[in-house]
Protein backbone atom coordinates (compact mmCIF):
# COMPACT_ATOMS: atom_id res chain seq x y z
CA UNK A 1 0.00 0.00 0.00
CA UNK A 2 1.39 3.15 -1.19
CA UNK A 3 1.13 6.24 1.08
CA UNK A 4 1.47 9.90 -0.06
CA UNK A 5 1.10 13.02 1.27
CA UNK A 6 1.44 13.85 5.08
CA UNK A 7 3.40 11.24 5.94
CA UNK A 8 3.58 10.65 9.73
CA UNK A 9 7.32 9.26 9.49
CA UNK A 10 8.94 12.96 7.35
CA UNK A 11 6.39 15.09 9.69
CA UNK A 12 8.85 16.81 11.01
CA UNK A 13 10.83 17.23 8.25
CA UNK A 14 7.89 18.90 6.63
CA UNK A 15 7.37 21.42 9.31
CA UNK A 16 4.62 19.70 11.59
CA UNK A 17 1.11 18.58 10.89
CA UNK A 18 0.73 20.60 7.22
CA UNK A 19 -1.48 20.07 4.65
CA UNK A 20 0.73 18.82 1.53
CA UNK A 21 -0.25 19.85 -2.09
CA UNK A 22 -1.39 22.82 -1.77
CA UNK A 23 0.02 24.67 -4.70
CA UNK A 24 -0.43 23.37 -8.39
CA UNK A 25 3.12 22.56 -8.72
CA UNK A 26 3.11 20.39 -5.62
CA UNK A 27 -0.35 19.13 -6.55
CA UNK A 28 0.84 17.73 -9.57
CA UNK A 29 3.73 15.97 -7.54
CA UNK A 30 1.24 14.03 -5.43
CA UNK A 31 -0.51 13.04 -8.48
CA UNK A 32 2.83 12.49 -10.15
CA UNK A 33 3.77 9.92 -7.05
CA UNK A 34 0.24 8.21 -7.02
CA UNK A 35 0.71 6.82 -10.72
CA UNK A 36 4.43 6.02 -9.90
CA UNK A 37 3.18 3.92 -6.92
CA UNK A 38 0.50 2.64 -8.73
CA UNK A 39 2.63 1.24 -11.56
CA UNK A 40 4.91 0.03 -9.17
CA UNK A 41 2.90 -2.35 -7.86
CA UNK A 42 0.68 -0.95 -5.04
CA UNK A 43 -2.51 -2.47 -4.51
CA UNK A 44 -4.01 0.89 -3.23
CA UNK A 45 -2.67 4.47 -2.07
CA UNK A 46 -3.61 6.03 1.15
CA UNK A 47 -3.89 10.00 0.24
CA UNK A 48 -3.40 11.89 3.92
CA UNK A 49 -3.49 15.57 4.59
CA UNK A 50 -4.40 16.77 0.78
CA UNK A 51 -6.77 19.23 -0.28
CA UNK A 52 -10.12 17.22 -1.22
CA UNK A 53 -9.19 18.34 -5.42
CA UNK A 54 -6.23 16.87 -5.35
CA UNK A 55 -7.16 14.03 -3.93
CA UNK A 56 -10.18 13.75 -6.37
CA UNK A 57 -7.68 13.87 -9.29
CA UNK A 58 -5.63 11.69 -7.58
CA UNK A 59 -8.46 9.01 -7.50
CA UNK A 60 -9.49 9.44 -11.22
CA UNK A 61 -5.96 9.34 -12.23
CA UNK A 62 -5.00 5.90 -10.88
CA UNK A 63 -6.56 2.67 -11.21
CA UNK A 64 -5.87 1.47 -7.80
CA UNK A 65 -8.42 2.49 -4.78
CA UNK A 66 -7.56 5.21 -2.82
CA UNK A 67 -7.66 5.44 0.80
CA UNK A 68 -8.37 9.27 2.51
CA UNK A 69 -7.42 10.06 5.17
CA UNK A 70 -8.43 14.64 5.71
CA UNK A 71 -8.35 14.04 1.85
CA UNK A 72 -11.83 14.80 1.16
CA UNK A 73 -14.57 12.87 0.43
CA UNK A 74 -13.85 11.57 -3.50
CA UNK A 75 -11.29 8.87 -2.29
CA UNK A 76 -12.41 5.37 -2.49
CA UNK A 77 -12.44 4.90 1.09
CA UNK A 78 -11.82 6.72 4.04
CA UNK A 79 -10.02 5.73 7.41
CA UNK A 80 -9.24 7.52 10.62
CA UNK A 81 -7.35 6.72 13.51
CA UNK A 82 -8.89 4.35 16.08
CA UNK A 83 -8.19 6.66 19.02
CA UNK A 84 -9.73 9.74 17.45
CA UNK A 85 -12.73 8.13 16.39
CA UNK A 86 -13.34 6.40 19.75
CA UNK A 87 -11.90 9.98 21.75
CA UNK A 88 -9.56 7.91 23.55
CA UNK A 89 -6.89 10.90 24.20
CA UNK A 90 -7.97 14.50 24.97
CA UNK A 91 -5.73 16.27 22.77
CA UNK A 92 -5.94 18.62 19.72
CA UNK A 93 -6.69 16.64 16.67
CA UNK A 94 -6.89 17.65 12.95
CA UNK A 95 -9.52 19.27 11.11
CA UNK A 96 -10.45 15.99 9.32
CA UNK A 97 -10.97 14.38 12.65
CA UNK A 98 -14.70 13.60 13.71
CA UNK A 99 -14.95 11.94 17.02
CA UNK A 100 -17.70 9.35 17.49
CA UNK A 101 -17.27 8.80 21.11
CA UNK A 102 -15.93 10.28 24.22
CA UNK A 103 -14.06 6.89 25.70
CA UNK A 104 -11.38 9.35 27.35
CA UNK A 105 -13.70 10.57 29.64
CA UNK A 106 -15.69 7.22 30.24
CA UNK A 107 -12.46 5.06 30.83
CA UNK A 108 -10.52 7.88 33.68
CA UNK A 109 -13.98 7.65 35.22
CA UNK A 110 -13.91 3.68 34.70
CA UNK A 111 -10.35 3.20 35.91
CA UNK A 112 -10.68 5.34 39.18
CA UNK A 113 -13.99 3.30 40.03
CA UNK A 114 -12.14 0.09 39.51
CA UNK A 115 -9.13 1.68 41.70
CA UNK A 116 -11.25 2.24 44.52
CA UNK A 117 -12.88 -0.89 44.70
CA UNK A 118 -9.36 -3.10 44.49
CA UNK A 119 -8.55 -0.20 47.45
CA UNK A 120 -12.06 -0.79 49.22
CA UNK A 121 -11.84 -4.69 48.62
CA UNK A 122 -14.79 -4.41 46.93
CA UNK A 123 -13.20 -6.41 44.17
CA UNK A 124 -13.02 -8.69 42.96
CA UNK A 125 -15.66 -10.73 44.98
CA UNK A 126 -15.94 -14.36 45.38
CA UNK A 127 -18.54 -14.32 42.47
CA UNK A 128 -15.87 -13.18 40.26
CA UNK A 129 -13.05 -15.67 41.25
CA UNK A 130 -12.48 -19.45 40.39
CA UNK A 131 -13.19 -21.98 43.07
CA UNK A 132 -11.91 -25.38 44.01
CA UNK A 133 -14.00 -28.10 44.92
CA UNK A 134 -13.86 -28.25 49.05
CA UNK A 135 -12.42 -31.84 48.72
CA UNK A 136 -9.56 -30.60 46.58
CA UNK A 137 -8.71 -27.64 48.76
CA UNK A 138 -8.51 -30.00 52.06
CA UNK A 139 -5.98 -32.39 49.79
CA UNK A 140 -3.53 -29.16 49.52
CA UNK A 141 -4.29 -28.90 53.65
CA UNK A 142 -6.19 -25.57 53.13
CA UNK A 143 -9.49 -26.16 55.72
CA UNK A 144 -11.87 -23.36 55.38
CA UNK A 145 -10.40 -21.86 52.70
CA UNK A 146 -12.80 -19.54 51.28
Amino acid sequence: MGHIGLTPQSMHAMGGFKVQGRDAQAALGLVDDAKELAHAGCFAIVLEGVPDRVAARVTRTVDVPTIGIGAGPDCDGQVLVFHDVLGLEHRVVPKFVRRYADLHTEGVVALRHFADDVRSGAFPTVDESYRMADAEAEALGLYGAA
